[in-house]
Formats: structure tokens, sequence, C-alpha cells
């Protein structure tokens, strides 16, 4: 890039600005009912959150130092094997604490560059939905629905094989240089970056590392490092970045070039993207010319049907980002609730550990109360006091990931269930019978009403507050006419503390 980009990094790599990304790193890695410390992975320097914690405001001098002085170089990532949802194993790149406090301050410092590319035009700023600011999996949920009720329902549901493992470096460098230049101090950190090797979850032998092995075997296990000739790290911020910016070329040429040949609507998420028609034959024109363009990047298409396929909507379902489409509706997708029972399932079970003391009903309405309404709402949200509005980020819950669906029915039907395994449970464990109207005196939220609140919210309209708090990133399509008042959460984590003591 030019000289005035490097002159911004020099900015954001203060000290200070280091120090407030850990803090943030920190805070997003606390739970609120969680007690003891932030959940901070160690990466392979065997540095521990605490050690860090302690010497915080002396690494991130040293940090700064390095970082301005160009000398910067990230470590090899300790690698760990996680399930895939649809099955198999996925790996995910583990970094350092230090690591991870540059990842997130290059990405702050560099993201307005990368976006002007993004957002060229209104038409390519709908297309990629994944690792940017304002764009979710909901909102590509949402562009979908409005695509299918134009007429747009025969569609290329396509995945791109290893997409993550084997991006070009060569091409990915030329990328890089294109945009910020060929020596200047984002383009020397990014290559870095995705140079940085890793270290196996699993030695020779076949035994699985632990999380504390690098605090104890030092120095790193530079024999076993593996060398990183193509693709890139996932699981940290950058990583997602660099993939919006190795796909953007062909983002630009499905828009620009393959939409004058065929009437289409094109929606991204990562690696994962949708190409809805109006005609079904076209389909195989399209998914032949988009597999050779892919290839001219140095990516493959899978061939597995249940990968790649083709999608008549008026006579099948298409899912896409943990969704799934009719010609009528937004529906949850199978999977993922049967994950969001599974987890309601785990709550139950833990129910008799919880000291609530030996009264059923008392034990009851505290379950419902604390637990089963937090799984529902999530944390709260900061309310403005002058306007009434929600203050920054949006709390994080199940119903607002899945808030756009359009089947109530589908969470009418879940609510049912909680209904019915609480009372299964409650009578086999303390021969309490439960009806409706109990659930309801022990002030149930159900999904429903989480539903129809979330659909009802406003955004802080203050400019103070948006200034401070940084704007709200809302995956709702609905303009918002109300409010909810956020939940006391400190007063809960003292009973919680009292209880568990």
């Amino acid at each position: 890039m030019s000289k005035l980009l490097d002159d911004i990094l020099t900015e954001y790599f203060q000290p200070e600005k280091l120090k407030a990304a850990f803090e943030a790193y920190e805070r997003q890695k606390t739970d609120f009912l969680q007690q003891g410390e932030p959940k901070v992975q160690m990466g392979v320097d065997g540095i521990s959150y605490q050690t860090f914690k302690k010497e915080l405001d002396l690494r991130c001098q040293l940090l700064s130092s390095r970082l301005l002085k160009g000398t910067y170089q990230f470590y090899s990532f300790r690698e760990i094997e996680i399930p895939k949802p649809s099955g198999g194993k996925r790996i995910l790149s583990i970094a350092t604490i230090r690591d991870v406090i540059v990842q997130k301050v290059l990405y702050d410092a560099i993201y307005k560059e990368i976006e002007k590319d993004f957002q060229a035009t209104s038409r390519l700023d709908k297309v990629s939905c994944a690792y940017r600011k304002g764009k979710s999996a909901p909102y590509a949920a949402n562009l979908i629905h409005v695509y299918i009720k134009q007429g747009f329902i025969f569609a290329l549901d396509a995945d791109i094989v290893k997409f993550f493992d084997r991006l070009s470096h060569e091409y990915l460098f030329r990328i890089i240089e294109k945009k910020f230049g060929q020596d200047t101090l984002a383009s020397k950190l990014l290559k870095r970056f995705i140079k940085a090797g890793g270290l196996p979850h699993k030695n020779q032998r076949g035994k699985t590392y632990g999380y504390r092995f690098f605090h104890h075997h030092k120095p790193i296990l530079n024999n076993q490092r593996i060398i990183r000739t193509q693709g890139i790290p996932q699981g940290g911020v950058l990583s997602g970045m660099l993939a919006n910016l190795y796909l953007h070329e062909f983002d630009c040429w499905v828009i620009n070039d393959l939409s004058k040949k065929y009437p289409l609507r094109y929606v991204r998420y990562a690696d994962d993207f949708v190409i809805l028609l109006k005609q079904q034959e076209l389909i195989a024109l399209v998914h032949q010319e988009v597999a050779q363009k892919l290839q001219d990047i140095k990516l493959e298409l899978h061939t597995n049907e249940s990968k790649t396929k083709y999608v008549d909507i008026a006579q099948d379902f298409l899912e896409f980002v943990g969704f799934q489409f009719t010609l009528e509706h937004i529906k949850v997708k199978p999977a993922n609730i049967l994950r969001f029972q599974e987890r309601i399932i785990e709550k139950i079970n833990k129910e008799p550990s919880y000291k609530t003391g030996e009264i059923p009903k008392r034990r009851f309405r505290f379950f419902i109360k604390y637990v089963i309404n937090r799984k529902v709402t999530g944390r709260g949200e900061q309310i403005c006091n002058v306007c009434g509005g929600v203050v920054g980020e949006r709390v994080k819950s199940w119903m607002g990931f899945f808030m756009v669906i359009t089947d109530i029915q589908q969470i009418r039907e879940l609510d049912k269930w909680i209904r019915k395994e609480v009372s299964q449970h409650f009578y086999k464990e303390y021969k309490l019978r439960l009806k409706k109207s109990e659930f309801k005196k022990a002030g149930l939220i159900t999904l429903e009403q989480e539903y129809y609140r979330l659909h009802k919210r406003k955004s802080c309209s203050c400019e103070k507050c948006n200034s401070s708090s940084g704007a709200i990133n809302d995956n709702n399509p609905v303009q918002d006419t109300g409010v909810r008042q956020p939940l006391c959460w400190n007063f809960i984590l003292n009973i919680f503390k009292k209880i568990f003591k």
C-alpha cells in the first residue's frame, strides 16, 4: 500500500493500543457466570495467561518495539483437532497470546483499507458475508430468502475443497503486494503470518499433546515443526480477512462477468457459496464455468454431490450457513435444532448438582430463571438511559442468531419440547408434577417470546453512545420498534457465587 498505511500502523502499534487489545481479548474469553479466570489458550511459547497478564506492560512495550522496527516474527501455531458439525475433523491453529494481540491490532489497522475493495459497488458489498463487520450468516440467509422470493429458485450449492489448507501462497502474496505494496510493514507482517508454521497436536507415536505440554517443554519442538508451503492458519481474525481477499477476484468475476451471461444471484460465506438462477438448465453451465475459474486461482470445487449439488427449491430444500430454505420460509436447519436440544439436555442433566436446597419447587424456579432463561436470552443487553436503545454489540444467543427465520412453528415446537424435558426430569428426580401454568409462574422466557422481542428492539440513537460503543451489528432485516429492560447479571453472578462457594 502506501506510506500512509505504515503511518497508521505506527499509531496502532503503540504499547497502549496493544494493551487495550489484550484487555478486549480478555473480556471476550470471560464467561459472565464463570468463576475463575478467562479461558485463554496457551500457545507453543508456553506463556500462560497468568504470566502474560502479570508482565503486561513490559510485554506490550517489547511487542511495540519489535513491530515498529519491522523485526516481529510470528510463532508457530499449536494445532488441535476439533469435530466438524457435518462430520470429520478440522484442524484449528492456536496462536500464542502475543500473536493474538498483534493479529487483532493489525486487523483493525487495515480493515478499512480492505473494505474499500469489498464495498466497491452495492452489489459486490452484499456478496461476501463472513468475517466482515455488519455481515453474518443470518445476513446471508436473509439475502437468499429475498432472492428466492424474486424467482431465483434453482441453486448451485458449492463448496471448495480444503480451502484454508490449499490457498496458494504465491497468488496470495501477489494480492497483498498489489494492495499494500512490496516492502511495507503491512505486507511484511501478513506474509510472515501466512508462512508461520504449525506444531502437530500429536507426536510421532500418536500421543496427543496436552494443554500444559508446551509450558514444561522448551525450547519449542523445532524438529516437529510443520513448514507451511500453502494454506493459511485457521482460527485467527486475520485468516478470515485473507480468505475474503483471496476470493475477491472470483467475487468480482461472478458479479461483473458471469452474471452478464446468466441472470443470477450470488452469496458467499467463507468458502461456501450459492449461485441462484431462474432456469434449471443453466445450473450445469454455470457449474462448469465456476469450476474453471476456481482452477485459475489454484482452487478446486468439491465433486462430491453432498458438497456441491444442484437444488430445485420448489421440489427440495436448500441448506446454507445453518439455515434451511423453502419457497416460503427460512427455517432452522434440523441439525442445529438437534444441537440446541443436546445443550438443553446437558443443562438438565447438571441440575441435580446445583446446591439450591431440597425443596423441589424452589429448585425448579431457580433452574428456569437462571439456567433455561439464560440459555434463551444470552447475557442481556446494555440499555441507553436516554433513548432506551441497545448500546454497543448485541449479545449473542441461539435465538439471536436464528431471529431471521420465518417459520415460527419450529420454535413453538422447541418450546413444547423444553417444557416436556424439564417436566420429565423434575418428576423423575423429585416426583414433582408440573403444569404449563407452573412454567409461567416461574418466569419462563420462551423462544417465541424472545423471537418477537428481538424483532422489536431498537439500537441506541444517541450520538455519544454510538461514538463510544460502536455500531450495533444487527442481522435482523426488520426495523426495531421497542426495547427490553436489561437483566441484572451482577445480581445473578452473586447468587451463583454463594451457591457454589
